[in-house]
């Protein structure tokens, strides 16, 4: 009788033990199965706008335009109302111009010396430069809105825009050299060459020289 007591307890003991075994298993899965599943961030990059690093004595080198960013209706905003507040140059070409691809040889001579900042900073970049695909319309409907609002629409490729304040302020059509670009960009950035070497001051609140760009001609 005493060993069928210590059998029926030991048996006891043994399902008791099977039993909290499965509790547990079913608890775990249970908090497996309604466990909220991970989510996993995508980071997404800035907006980063062309301009290259180098020192003063590397600015003659040309830069390489194909490289930079093309301006649609997801990112003029960013690029035209840019974090540092630098003049944007546009340019507006298509593929299957001819005049725009040898144009693109005198903005890679031109260029350097004002997209480019030094290793020390002191000397940033003077604008920003991208482009624009004159045929890319079905994306970029905003981004001509902006021209058609301040008369900056144009027929002949290729074609140079320059923002300042996130406004249209000048365009220049037809094939231009290196020296022509530069005389472009120096006449009517907010900070370029005067007279006697001095330059105007830098864009402020109210635009160059403290004039409204809104009210300035092309």
């Amino acid at each position: 009788m005493m060993q069928m007591k210590m059998m029926m307890s030991t048996t006891c003991a043994g399902f008791l033990s099977v039993a909290l075994m499965l509790i547990a298993a079913s608890h775990h899965l249970v908090v497996e199965s309604f466990a909220p599943a991970k989510v996993i961030g995508v980071a997404r990059s800035p907006i980063t706008l062309f301009y290259q690093e180098g020192t003063s004595s590397e600015q003659q080198m040309n830069i390489d335009t194909s490289k930079a960013l093309h301006i649609i209706d997801s990112n003029h905003e960013a690029i035209l109302n840019n974090p540092l507040s630098l003049p944007v140059l546009v340019d507006c070409y298509t593929n299957k111009c001819g005049p725009c691809k040898l144009i693109e040889r005198s903005l890679e001579q031109a260029l350097p010396k004002f997209t480019t900042s030094s290793d020390d900073n002191q000397s940033r970049p003077r604008l920003h430069f991208v482009k624009w695909d004159a045929e890319s319309t079905d994306i970029s409907k905003e981004f001509m809105s902006i021209l058609r609002e301040h008369d900056m629409t144009f027929r002949k490729l290729p074609t140079l825009l320059l923002f300042i304040d996130g406004l249209p302020v000048v365009l220049k059509s037809g094939m231009m050299s290196a020296a022509a670009i530069d005389r472009f960009l120096e006449e009517h950035l907010p900070d370029g060459e005067l007279k006697g070497g001095e330059r105007r001051p830098r864009v402020g609140p109210e635009g160059a020289l403290g004039v409204s760009t809104r009210k300035m001609n092309r």
